[in-house]
């Protein structure tokens, strides 16, 4: 039996069904003769802030290979939790309430690493969980500024079939209109409270704008820009 430990503690959780859509096994698709989920375990284990990094998946092939590159299993994720319409949210629940159990801890929070999203800049995920540990928010979302303003290059059609733009507004000048943000997926915090009650985009919702570029990985084309970047900044 662990000790119980009294601090809490940041919990690293990184998601990879076996069944995921659009590339299967996409986690451990080889990008430069490396799987695409080491990128990500890499990176999260070089922060002494959190406790452990877990990779919650359903494949005992994934398992092995989170393993294999340092990350821990202690479970594999039941099928439930491992559908193409499974939310996010519940996989954390089942990730934060058997760790806290295994470990004999109590999770302040959870660093969702999306191993889709692999490109990161330690900067930002410092700066993030600095701002976590001061702040307390119940969410904090690393975004970047889009690059096209919805207030003027959104466009939909009406129901006589002309177009309209999407957010009516009264700005003239793309300059005035709000600064808008992409959300991305290279860095999620959720608080413990915000997993046990499944809020998703809880009211204490933060965000943090990345420095980084940032890619997400959805289909082959993807895989390839990916292996393009790493190559072309001498990542390997």
């Amino acid at each position: 039996m662990n000790k119980k430990n009294n601090k809490a503690v940041f919990l690293g959780v990184i998601p990879s069904r076996g069944g995921s859509k659009g590339i299967r096994k996409k986690g451990i698709k080889k990008v430069c003769g490396k799987p695409l989920i080491a990128y990500t375990i890499e990176h999260a284990l070089s922060y002494k802030d959190i406790y452990k990094i877990i990779v919650t998946t359903d494949s005992s092939e994934i398992a092995k290979t989170a393993e294999r590159y340092g990350a821990e299993v202690p479970f594999l994720r039941p099928k439930n939790l491992a559908k193409d319409n499974t939310p996010m949210l519940p996989v954390l629940k089942h990730a934060l309430l058997n760790c806290e159990k295994l470990y004999s801890v109590k999770i302040k929070a959870i660093l969702l690493f999306d191993p889709t999203s692999p490109v990161r800049r330690q900067s930002d995920i410092k700066k993030m969980i600095e701002v976590f540990t001061k702040k307390n928010p119940d969410l904090l979302i690393a975004v970047s500024r889009c690059r096209r303003n919805p207030y003027f290059h959104l466009l939909k059609t009406n129901k006589n079939g002309f177009a309209e733009h999407v957010l009516k507004s009264k700005f003239i000048r793309r300059q005035d209109a709000p600064v808008v943000y992409d959300i991305t997926n290279s860095c999620w915090i959720f608080s413990r409270r915000a997993i046990l009650n499944c809020w998703r985009i809880p009211r204490k919702t933060l965000i943090h704008e990345i420095t980084s570029f940032y890619i997400d990985i959805d289909n082959k084309e993807d895989l390839d820009y990916f292996e393009y970047y790493i190559k072309s900044h001498n990542l390997k």
